[in-house]
């Protein structure tokens, strides 16, 4: 079994200081239960928050790869020795700004990492960061994983290349905004279901410029059983996971050796008019 916690944090905008400060003392939190995390995740833009304002001044926003949110999650992932999902941070690349999510191991060390490739065009999001490419699957000791970051779960594409590519488990980072909560959960049980997979999905709640956020960070088998689900308030949500349970899931109902892929292909590449 892996154990997961997800800090449903309550982001206080563009304040880097303060957030680093809680996000340090819930990770410190959730380390010092009895059954101890082996993977946390962070949400989308867990170090400063998310506006359309910032998309219009995003290089005053954007930190290098090595800047000072990951190295705060680096050092606490190597002082506990516990994996991070580090939410997401606008990162500077070389060739430009990306919605970036690390993955680091229980040394401290970025092994992997996935930047959003569906960017919110209705805010301008798509103006002020260069599109992910990438959808690597990363096997690590704990299991197989993708990455999906807050609008990507409505593009059902993207999980099943993740099923596809052998993931056990969809992680998924998030600022999914009230009042969508209906929207949030919904497409999250389909994704889980329609791809035979976990999801482990964490959002944050409070307030930003653009208003609320719904919460709900949860974690769901292949079957679309909720295993741990948060409210509405900051929170540290916590559930296990076997991997194992999906071989058995997929001999049950054999999906994916029933698809017809050579029949749908071409229609799925065409442009919608």
């Amino acid at each position: 079994m892996i154990n997961i916690a997800l800090l449903q944090t309550d982001i206080k905008f563009c304040d880097g200081e303060f957030n680093h400060k809680r996000v340090r003392a819930m990770i410190d939190e959730a380390m010092s239960s009895k059954k101890r995390p082996d993977m946390i995740v962070l949400p989308e833009d867990w170090a400063s928050g998310f506006s359309d304002e910032m998309f219009h001044n995003i290089e005053k926003f954007v930190e290098p790869i090595d800047g000072p949110s990951v190295k705060v999650l680096k050092g606490c992932a190597k002082k506990h020795r516990v994996w991070i999902v580090g939410g997401s941070i606008g990162t500077q690349f070389e060739d430009g700004r990306r919605n970036t999510t690390f993955l680091i191991n229980r040394e401290g060390e970025i092994i992997g990492d996935y930047s959003k490739m569906h960017l919110y065009s209705d805010m301008d999001e798509d103006a002020a960061f260069l599109h992910g490419t990438s959808m690597n699957v990363y096997d690590t000791e704990l299991g197989k994983l993708g990455f999906m970051n807050c609008y990507d779960i409505r593009f059902c594409e993207l999980s099943r290349i993740y099923a596809l590519k052998g993931a056990d488990g969809l992680v998924i980072v998030s600022n999914f905004p009230n009042p969508r909560l209906s929207h949030w959960r919904t497409l999250l049980l389909a994704r889980a279901i329609e791809n035979q997979i976990f999801v482990i999905a964490c959002n944050r709640v409070g307030e930003s410029p653009m208003g609320t956020y719904c919460g709900h960070s949860i974690i769901i088998d292949p079957w679309g059983n909720i295993i741990a689900e948060g409210g509405d308030d900051e929170e540290i949500i916590t559930g296990s996971v076997d991997f194992n349970e999906i071989e058995k899931i997929r001999s049950t109902i054999h999906m994916f050796r029933d698809r017809r892929p050579e029949t749908y292909s071409d229609v799925l590449l065409k442009p919608n008019k």
